[in-house]
């Protein structure tokens, strides 16, 4: 039997968020494609990026209206559907949210798993695997549970609710198992799909940190990272990222798509090789882009310095004062056996209590999109969407 940790809610940001990417989501491609009933309240509804919105006293044809999940009373056995994840991963927990459902949520949840990289499973398909077994559920609130990262990558997951009810948001976190090019590509190792992921945030109390590795542009200010007015002298705020493998950084492009009174005044970038996934405190730092003016709304490309014949893991983002940054690319090639890169002196630096973690930004209309398995593949849907410089070049 699976066994799982239930989280608190105010242990998202240093667990569930820092130990994964959200493998669901709409932005990377997610979808349902199969539900055994869905009668007051659309599938669909369960991937939405934004929160779950209060529709009291609102009503259609089959009754109240609820922005979730919500199938018939009186079903004998149970309810389930079933979600490609956009894109494989090996499982590390997952988000079951009832926002807004009071009296009517599912009384419980379970979720499967499965590897099948093509077509779709189906509900009875004997591969399905218990990743997290029947937990309890309460009426309009989060329930967060980690698992023990799963030893192989799956694309498929199946939500079940016992017996029937409503579940606002579903969202399934993991670690990324990309396929990369040839060495001699570059890409942006940064990448959503090349297993990038921001693992510390200093803030982020309009948009999370992880937006600003997602394919594409973007819709609005609502889908990149953005922190709160600072009121301090020399305050900044910064993210870490993780680079999906080690390599030898190139070229960086900061977006400030979006954000047109309340883009950050300057940046700068600092990069290190550490084995650990979060780099220790009082690790060197090196200096890879100096602090730099942005503009509004444009995308900024720079050649990094530092970085020739030097292998790093990690990249710290630091913005001045404060306020949005669209999206972050660090191009660069693959290294095989890196070795660390020669010490500079450390730089002055100390982490700082990560802020609640808010609601995601809105990213309801933002194209979804079926990423490959290849990922050149899904660099030429990034040039069709327009993003500038793709994960690979």
């Amino acid at each position: 039997m699976a066994t799982y940790t239930s989280i608190p809610l105010a242990d998202f940001n240093t667990t569930l968020a820092a130990a994964g990417t959200e493998l669901s989501s709409v932005a990377l491609g997610g979808k349902v494609v199969a539900v055994s009933d869905d009668f007051f309240a659309e599938v669909s509804n369960l991937l939405k990026v934004e929160p779950a919105q209060s529709l009291k006293g609102q009503f259609g044809p089959n009754g109240a209206l609820f922005d979730g999940w919500e199938s018939r009373r009186h079903n004998p056995t149970y309810d389930w559907c079933i979600i490609k994840l956009g894109v494989p991963g090996h499982i590390v927990g997952f988000d079951i949210d009832t926002a807004n459902f009071n009296g009517n949520e599912a009384p419980q949840a379970s979720v499967q798993a499965l590897f099948l990289p093509d077509g779709d499973p189906t509900e009875r398909d004997e591969r399905w695997t218990e990743v997290l077994p029947k937990v309890n559920l309460g009426p309009s609130s989060r329930h967060l549970f980690g698992i023990d990262q799963t030893p192989i990558s799956y694309t498929h997951v199946k939500l079940n609710m016992y017996p029937d009810g409503g579940i606002a948001r579903f969202r399934v976190y993991g670690v990324v198992s990309p396929i990369f090019p040839e060495f001699s590509e570059t890409i942006d190792l940064a990448h959503v799909f090349a297993g990038g992921r921001v693992v510390y945030t200093s803030d982020q109390h309009f948009g999370v940190g992880s937006n600003l590795l997602l394919p594409g542009r973007g819709k609005d200010m609502g889908d990149g990272w953005e922190t709160r007015r600072s009121r301090k002298p020399n305050h900044k705020d910064f993210v870490i990222i993780k680079l999906g493998a080690p390599g030898n950084l190139e070229q960086t492009e900061i977006d400030t798509a979006h954000f047109k009174g309340n883009f950050p005044e300057s940046c700068e970038l600092h990069a290190t090789f550490s084995d650990a996934t979060m780099p220790p405190e009082g690790v060197a730092w090196t200096t890879i882009l100096s602090r730099t003016k942005l503009s509004p709304h444009q995308r900024h490309f720079f050649s990094l310095e530092n970085v020739a014949g030097r292998a790093y893991t990690h990249v710290r983002f630091t913005i001045y004062p404060d306020g949005g940054v669209k999206r972050v690319r660090l191009l660069g090639l693959r290294v095989e056996e890196p070795a660390k890169p020669v010490e500079p002196k450390p730089t002055a630096f100390s982490y700082e209590v990560v802020s609640p973690t808010p609601a995601p930004g809105d990213l309801d209309r933002y194209q979804s999109i079926d990423p490959k398995s290849q990922i050149k593949e899904i660099a030429e849907l990034d040039q069709l969407r327009g993003d500038a410089v793709p994960l690979m070049l």
